[in-house]
């Protein structure tokens, strides 16, 4: 009996986090379209300023679509606000550079792509600085230098640097570069804004943003080279035979969702509660 309830529990959950995703997905393509017309040479129109705002109001719908088979009411803090905001702006960001290059840089796209293959780098730092530190610091003997926390730390940090660098040169813009660091601290500030009295709290949702973050990235990369998206106003300079190098707008598309989604989940309290194995080792007080 209990299992014929559960059954029934997860089919309205697992529909509305289909209807959500599916909303967020549409409402960033309608933003997107409308955006290309009012600010290229189509100019100002009603019928784009209304798919616009529809198109915001459908992304703005779809977490409460998803929480729809929960029958959750999910609210908002300030500190889930403010972690959220760095990533819902990437994700308008994205969208600019999809619908309206020339506002950000006409060549925004290629970077925009440059910015997809850092979040790799990026989401495997994220969860190596955190945890290779203290678990080689823990079973260092005493006196090894190089196995202390710090050294580790700054270690990781010049091995993911050089990476960085390299993607820079390989874009050749410096601007990656600075990317690196910004999307980096962005991995953090929910992070800080969790009271150092919370440690194991602030551990939990570090590895849940991680298991997040990864399955994301990797679903919707998949996602990129199946799903056609419009080009509208996506130009890329290079000249590889790559597909996000030729079209440049599917890595953006996937950019400004993945973005958007993990906005939501920051700003639903998505990641306060990990899920079964993605909690972090806490360092003993």
């Amino acid at each position: 009996m209990e299992e014929g309830k559960s059954e029934r529990g997860c089919l309205p959950s697992a529909l509305g986090l289909i209807a959500g995703f599916a909303a967020i997905e549409g409402g960033i393509v309608l933003v997107a379209a409308a955006l290309h017309y009012l600010l290229g040479s189509g100019g100002y129109h009603p019928l784009a300023a209304a798919v616009a705002v529809g198109g915001v109001l459908l992304l703005f719908a779809g977490p409460r679509l998803a929480f729809l088979g929960s029958r959750a009411s999910p609210k908002v803090t300030a500190r889930q606000a403010l972690a959220a905001a760095p990533d819902l702006a990437l994700a308008g960001w994205f969208v600019l550079g999809w619908a309206a290059p020339q506002v950000i840089g006409r060549q925004a796209a290629g970077m925009l792509v440059g910015v997809m293959v850092l979040e790799f780098i990026i989401i495997h730092a994220s969860i190596a600085l955190v945890a290779a530190p203290q678990m080689i610091a823990q079973k260092a003997t005493e006196g090894v230098w190089w196995k202390s926390e710090k050294a580790v730390l700054a270690g990781l940090l010049l091995i993911y640097s050089v990476g960085a660098a390299g993607i820079s040169a390989a874009f050749k813009t410096a601007w990656l570069f600075a990317g690196f660091w910004i999307l980096m601290a962005n991995k953090f500030i929910g992070d800080w804004l969790t009271p150092a009295t919370q440690m194991e709290e602030r551990m939990q949702r570090h590895g849940a943003r991680w298991s997040v973050s990864a399955g994301l990235y990797l679903l919707l990369t998949a996602g990129s080279i199946f799903i056609p998206v419009p080009r509208l106003g996506a130009m890329s300079a290079s000249t590889g035979d790559g597909l996000w190098e030729q079209h440049p707008e599917q890595a953006v598309m996937m950019g400004a969702l993945y973005f958007a989604l993990l906005g939501f989940c920051e700003l639903y309290g998505g990641f306060n509660r990990a899920p079964a194995g993605t909690t972090l080792p806490v360092r003993p007080a």
